[in-house]
């Protein structure tokens, strides 16, 4: 009998939570699944953890790669899954016991191509419940397109679209393999971002469990996603371009707005990360300087309004728009107070 659920957990260097991630998904209400634990090149003793539950639970598959990533390791899952659906787990993250037979039911019941709910992001000093800015229920393809579509890549807002988090969906696999979403594996920040949006265009149908906050999404804030470097400013880029191709011409929507929007988004987050470097002042001035004089950067402000956003966030994309980079290095980089960095620290707070 094949299993109703494909759970698949990338894991890379999580000794400390490993445990807790894979016993969420052992101790759900609902049993009718396989864990698919792909041990990414880990260092640690992760490895080892994962090859003991495989021993314990027949249920429980290890794949064993050289670190290629988490995009590629999800791909990996997709393809090695027997589920009629799949899931994503980030194995620093855990799940409520109700998540799998709640969602199972109503994707059942509706036929549907995805079902997503809410989420807790969880410190260890704090909790705090996330929803999405759109309604609960059930959605057609008429209600993606006439409610959706203003949003698929970007909220006018400057915020990320509900499908940022795949983590919180559980989707339907021959879905995903008939339409050929897979994530870009040459993309290693935000990948779930691009992949989120294809997928939301791709539906006939999807449902939202609205106030079912089911996953605990860990929030570590000394973790390298908070920093710049090279080849995450790399990836922005990359993510940029697909979505020109993907969207940039499409006959049914409008889409250049938003993604215009989306860069503005990329270019706030790699310039607030620049605040937390460890480089020299000097460097990071041209860090600044590298991002604002890029072409794609330039590009955004030919014809384009700035959001209705606060004045705050307004001052920081004038900055960027008039390439002002000792202007911004001293308002963003050396202003340490909250009112002043909360937009860019936002930012970063979304990003795993």
């Amino acid at each position: 009998m094949l299993p109703k659920i494909s759970v698949v957990i990338p894991v890379y260097n999580v000794e400390n939570y490993l445990h807790r991630c894979v016993d969420s998904v052992l101790k759900q209400t609902f049993q009718d699944f396989e864990i698919i634990l792909i041990n990414d090149g880990s260092k640690d003793s992760s490895g080892k953890i994962c090859d003991e539950y495989a021993k314990k639970d027949k249920r429980i598959k290890v794949i064993h790669k050289k670190n290629a990533r988490v995009s590629a390791a999800r791909n990996d899952g997709i393809k090695m899954a027997k589920g009629k659906y799949v899931s994503f787990i980030d194995s620093d993250d855990w799940i409520e016991p109700a998540m799998y037979q709640e969602m199972f039911n109503k994707a059942e019941d509706l036929d549907l191509d995805f079902i997503m709910c809410d989420y807790k992001k969880k410190s260890n000093n704090y909790e705090d419940k996330r929803t999405q800015s759109i309604r609960g229920g059930y959605y057609s393809k008429y209600d993606i397109k006439n409610e959706l579509y203003q949003s698929l890549i970007m909220f006018e807002n400057i915020e990320y679209p509900p499908t940022i988090s795949n983590w919180v969906c559980l989707f339907n696999l021959n879905f995903l393999k008939s339409n050929s979403l897979y994530y870009d594996e040459d993309i290693h920040y935000d990948e779930d971002s691009i992949l989120g949006t294809k997928i939301m265009y791709h539906a006939t149908n999807f449902y939202y469990l609205k106030g079912h906050h089911y996953y605990n999404y860990f929030y570590n804030p000394n973790s390298t996603t908070n920093t710049y470097n090279e080849k995450k400013w790399i990836s922005f880029l990359k993510i940029n371009e697909r979505l020109v191709k993907y969207f940039g011409n499409n006959i049914e929507f409008d889409f250049s707005r938003q993604i215009k929007i989306n860069m503005l988004y990329l270019t706030l987050s790699a310039l607030g990360q620049i605040k937390y470097s460890e480089k020299g002042g000097k460097e990071r001035l041209n860090m600044i300087k590298k991002i604002m004089f890029h072409p794609k950067v330039i590009e955004i402000f030919k014809d384009f309004k700035i959001p209705n956003v606060s004045w705050k966030t307004k001052i920081i994309i004038i900055l960027i728009k008039y390439k002002m980079v000792r202007p911004y290095s001293l308002l963003v980089l050396k202003n340490r107070r909250p009112s002043i960095l909360h937009f860019t620290d936002e930012l970063l707070d979304k990003q795993k």
